[in-house]
């Protein structure tokens, strides 16, 4: 859980908005200025995580290479370089457990 809040708030700049210590795993609600919506992170005790290949959350960007580089530069992953389509900037980025997200810009 550590690695995954890390991420979101360095590499994304989310803040935590809640977290729930249970008796088997966390809940942790991350969020843009820590204001939702955002994403909740879950870690159970007995769970490894999965990434999936075609499933993914997307986030919008206001400068999608400028959040790309920021996401290398903290040493994550980028799974695809910055692209376009009919006015729309997309890249893939992955966080510490493989799970893809996209930013996207709409112009």
């Amino acid at each position: 859980m550590d690695a995954a809040e890390a991420f979101y708030r360095d590499a994304l700049g989310f803040e935590r908005v809640f977290r729930y210590d249970l008796p088997d795993g966390v809940i942790q609600m991350m969020a843009p200025g820590g204001r939702l919506p955002g994403v909740e992170l879950t870690m159970l005790r007995d769970l490894t995580p999965v990434a999936s290949a075609t499933e993914h959350v997307a986030f919008l960007a206001d400068d999608v290479p400028a959040w790309v580089e920021r996401v290398r530069r903290l040493g994550y992953k980028v799974v695809r370089e910055p692209f376009s389509i009919e006015g729309e900037t997309m890249a893939f980025v992955a966080d510490p457990d493989g799970h893809r997200i996209e930013l996207k810009h709409f112009s």
